[in-house]
Parts: structure tokens; C-alpha cells; sequence
């Protein structure tokens, strides 16, 4: 059978991004950008190191900041493997099934703005639901909520458990899937911390000592190249310390800052902070309506 040249081309395409992940990603991924609409995915230094350390390592734990783009690049990737190798079967876990819905919808988009001619060359798509997108060559992503309990029992290839620290059920969730890496799955755990003491920063901590299977991997609040000093700077001064520390930490240990079973109300505490005069030496008086500093 003759090709022509630029089938010939498009052949020796399709087998370069089969092979290289971040190729694909760069020059044929298009993501949905909050201020500029869609634009093809252009990866930050820190998400390649997060790809790389995802195929070398089986178990993966992700410590990060708030909005640095974790949830597109983990759509991206699964798509990959969907998409490019036969018979995967992939399993996201969020905390509620909106979320769930959510991580998977940016799936899809980028599928959806892939050329035509690698639509045509690709595997077809076999079912168009909220929760699941499937192929002929075998591969189906399912995404849901970790309440539902659905990595139970199944043998996947890959597990996405996203925002580990905040799923309502952290430890039944790992009950559920550690059986399946163990017969050579892969499973990506991705959080930013929700406290100290609780299963997600046990889990950080016996990643980072040794103590279990993950591998460990942070990535601070200037992980994306957009933020900066000033970036930083107006986030000192509209959050509280320990908020800023948990959502936009510089290291792991300001991450988990934040008592996961404080002594005191933090909502009081937040509270009254607000409400302190600085170098003022007093008492903090609160009622049922509200917090004032006295002398």
C-alpha cells in the first residue's frame, strides 16, 4: 500500500507522541484557560518534573500549592495513556462526584480539540458520559467520587486520587486501592495539606522518611512561573499566617502548619486575630456576636 508524503508525515507524528509524552502535551493539547479561552498547554518546568517523576515511580505523592495547575496536568496525562497505549484502565478519585465530574471534563476538552487527521489515526470513542470516556483500543478513564468505592476489587492501571487530604473517607480509600498497585498498578496521589496528625500527612511523612512506598514530591506556591515577589507579598496581607502557610507554602513543613485536630476553634482564633492591636499588651473578649481586644 502507497502513502503519500503527508501521510507518511502524520504516521511518523502519531508515533512521536506515542512515545513522547510532553511532545504530545505541547503541541497538540489545548486546555481551557480562565482569562485567555483555549490555548495549547504549555508546560511549566515544574509539571515536566512532575511527569517524569510520574513514570518513574509507581507510587506518587504530591504535596503542592493551591492553583498550580496539578488537576490539568493529571487530565492531560491520563488522556495520554488512554489515548496512545491499549487496554488501560484508569480510575480518578475526588472528594465529592461534582469534582470528580469536573477533573474529567478537562479530558475531554482536550480531546475534543485534537486535529482530525489524529482523530482519525486514534482510537474511537465508545461512550459519551460524564463519569466515563472510552475507547476501542481498550482504554477507559472513570471518574467519581471516593465515596462510591469504586477502585474496589477492579485492576487498574493507574489511580489519580485527587486532593487526598480532603476526601471524606482518606484511609477507606487507600484500603481500596493499595491491593490494586500492588498487582503492578500505579497510583498518583495529589493534595495540598488540610492539616497535621491526619492520614494524608501521616502518608507525607512516611513518604519523605522512607517509611512506605511513595516516592514524595512538593511543589511550593512559585512552582508557576507566573507568580512573583509581589504575587506573594498581597497574599501576606490578606491571609492569615497559618492559611498562607497551608495553601501557599514555601516548604512542606509550613504546608501542614495547620493542626489537624487543634485544641482551639481556628474560626475563634481567625477571629481575634483580626480583631488584635499590634504591640498592645491586653486580653481578647468574646461574646455570642463578637470578638474585641481590651486593655
Amino acid at each position: 500500500m502507497a502513502y503519500t508524503l503527508s501521510e507518511l508525515k502524520k504516521e511518523a507524528e502519531w508515533r512521536k507522541c506515542c512515545k513522547n509524552e510532553r511532545y504530545f502535551l505541547e503541541n497538540y493539547w489545548n486546555i481551557a484557560h480562565p482569562a485567555h479561552g483555549r490555548i495549547l498547554f504549555d508546560l511549566r518546568s515544574a509539571q515536566a518534573e512532575a511527569l517524569e517523576h510520574w513514570q518513574e515511580h509507581r507510587y506518587s505523592l504530591t504535596l503542592k500549592a493551591r492553583q498550580i495547575g496539578w488537576s490539568t496536568l493529571v487530565a492531560a496525562h491520563q488522556f495520554w495513556l488512554a489515548f496512545f497505549h491499549a487496554d488501560q484502565n484508569i480510575i480518578d478519585l475526588s472528594r465529592t462526584e461534582r469534582e470528580a465530574v469536573l477533573l474529567l471534563r478537562k479530558t475531554k476538552y482536550g480531546f475534543k480539540h485534537l486535529p482530525d487527521w489524529m482523530l482519525e489515526r486514534g482510537p474511537k470513542s465508545l461512550m459519551e458520559h460524564q463519569q466515563r470516556m472510552g475507547f476501542d483500543n481498550g482504554s477507559l478513564i472513570t471518574s467519581m467520587p471516593s465515596a462510591s468505592d469504586p477502585a474496589r476489587g477492579e485492576s487498574a492501571s493507574l489511580i489519580v486520587v485527587d486532593e487526598w487530604a480532603f476526601l471524606p473517607n482518606p484511609e477507606e480509600a487507600w484500603a481500596s486501592i493499595e491491593p490494586v498497585a500492588d498487582i503492578g498498578g500505579r497510583i498518583i496521589g495529589l493534595s495540598t495539606a488540610n492539616g497535621s496528625g491526619n492520614f494524608y500527612h501521616q502518608l507525607w511523612v512516611g513518604a519523605s522518611t522512607g517509611a512506605n512506598k511513595f516516592a514524595p514530591m512538593f511543589f511550593p506556591w512559585s512552582a508557576t512561573e507566573d507568580r512573583g515577589d509581589s504575587w506573594y507579598q498581597e497574599k501576606i496581607e490578606s491571609m492569615l499566617p497559618w492559611q498562607l502557610a497551608q495553601e501557599y507554602p514555601t516548604t512542606p513543613e509550613e504546608a501542614f502548619v495547620k493542626s489537624g485536630n487543634p485544641v482551639f476553634d481556628l474560626a475563634i482564633l481567625e477571629e481575634m486575630a483580626r480583631n488584635t492591636t499590634y504591640g498592645e499588651e491586653g486580653y481578647m473578649w468574646r461574646n455570642n456576636k463578637h470578638v474585641e481586644f481590651r486593655v
